[in-house]
């Protein structure tokens, strides 16, 4: 137990080590001044939103928290029911336009959000994206090796830009699966699986996650996140009704139906299953091959998971872009997840120890932020978010898949394994 307790030691500390490159005059400028702008971007966005909207006196705005606020404002008027209703959502925030924006969420996320219900726009999407970021600050900490640029640099990376100006959740879920894996270094388990209980509010993105800890056999951890998961919904549906779960259902079929049949021009999805849309792959075999990379994923997380010799921050990376690449429903704000894989890759000395590598991490750490902002700040034709992410997204899986190869045919044990190249 002992030897154990040295070795995952040597791991951390290894890993602690591979981010001392960081810890430098450029390092520190780019892991405080990056954070610095995003922060600044988005409380001027958040302000010049609040200045709009008591000027024209209109409810809300046309960004994807309107529906998360119109949902709360329903269920925290007794009606949690008509969150599920697009034309009750459309006659709370008042935004009229041609997206398909329904609320379709399990019940315990309604209920996370009723707070926010009795708080106008405005305050509820400060409130909301102040937590998300404190949420991402925290999980991303035990990570940073106790540098500041990195910690700074990795919970308020560029990635997740698109996700905060739209006040979506992808930053606070990201917080939740790193702060979950934190857990599970720090041997807190029980911890863990509640973290990931919680994860299930939006549950399109775990998929993956009971795969790996079925193969760690992390029994306390998977059975903790099973009552969690069931504890959220029993809670919920006493507070919302049974009747919820119908309808969601029905909303959440109907919402499938109309991404599905656009998923040739909607460029801002950025899946795999877009991606083969939109090269002129039918639907019905654009799906097949998604289903075909989900269950490789799967088995490559299995693998990952189950091998002795595969340190935790591989296993973590590997995770984080099975994630990426097995839901067929992945929007561009998701694309932050990119961020703490790339963080991971390099604490497992993936990444920093060559330039090819660096300049990987460093475009994992950016995300599709850049042809987001084009698109924010130009009048210019949608150049297609999916094909932005998808050549940095399949590098990555492509150096990771090497790594773990590499790793697992090694015949020393993962701690002192030799550091892969790229």
């Amino acid at each position: 137990m002992k030897q154990i307790d040295r070795d995952k030691k040597q791991e951390t500390e290894r890993g602690d080590a591979w981010l001392a490159i960081f810890n430098g005059r450029r390092g520190w400028q780019a892991g405080t001044l990056m954070p610095a702008l995003l922060l600044a971007f988005c409380g001027i966005w958040i302000s010049l939103s609040w200045i709009e909207l008591l000027i024209d006196g209109k409810a809300a705005l046309n960004v994807d928290f309107r529906v998360f606020w119109a949902a709360a404002t329903l269920a925290a008027s007794g009606a949690p029911l008509d969150a599920l209703n697009i034309d009750q959502l459309s006659t709370v925030h008042g935004v009229v336009n041609d997206d398909w924006m329904p609320w379709a969420y399990p019940a315990g996320f309604l209920v996370a959000l009723m707070p926010l219900g009795v708080l106008s726009f405005s305050a509820a999407w400060l409130a909301f994206t102040l937590v998300s970021i404190g949420a991402s600050l925290a999980a991303f900490r035990p990570f940073s090796g106790g540098i500041t640029p990195v910690w700074l640099g990795f919970a308020l990376a560029p990635a997740m830009m698109p996700n905060l100006t739209m006040g979506q959740t992808s930053v606070l879920w990201t917080a939740g699966i790193v702060g979950a894996l934190a857990l599970l270094r720090a041997e807190r388990p029980i911890m863990a699986g509640v973290v990931i209980g919680l994860l299930t509010l939006k549950p399109q993105l775990g998929l993956l996650v009971p795969i790996a800890l079925i193969a760690a056999t992390a029994w306390p951890t998977f059975i903790s996140a099973a009552v969690t998961t069931i504890a959220i919904s029993v809670i919920s549906t006493l507070i919302v009704g049974i009747e919820y779960w119908g309808e969601m259902y029905e909303m959440m079929r109907l919402h499938f139906e109309s991404v599905r049949g656009a998923s040739d021009e909607n460029a801002l999805m950025i899946s795999a299953f877009a991606a083969f849309a939109g090269v002129g792959i039918p639907d019905a075999a654009a799906l097949t091959l998604q289903w075909a990379i989900t269950g490789l994923a799967a088995i490559t997380v299995f693998v990952a998971w189950r091998s002795p010799k595969v340190g935790f921050d591989l296993k973590a990376a590997t995770l984080l872009l099975g994630i990426v690449s097995s839901t067929p429903y992945l929007w561009f704000y998701e694309s932050a997840l990119l961020a703490p894989a790339a963080l991971f890759l390099l604490r497992a000395g993936v990444l920093g120890n060559s330039t090819p590598g660096l300049i990987l991490a460093c475009l994992m750490w950016l995300g599709i932020t850049p042809a987001f902002l084009i698109l924010f700040f130009t009048d210019l034709p949608d150049i297609g978010m999916r094909f932005a992410f998808a050549p940095v997204a399949l590098a990555a899986i492509v150096v990771c898949v090497t790594a773990l190869v590499r790793r697992i045919r090694s015949p020393l044990p993962a701690p002192f394994a030799s550091q892969e190249n790229p």
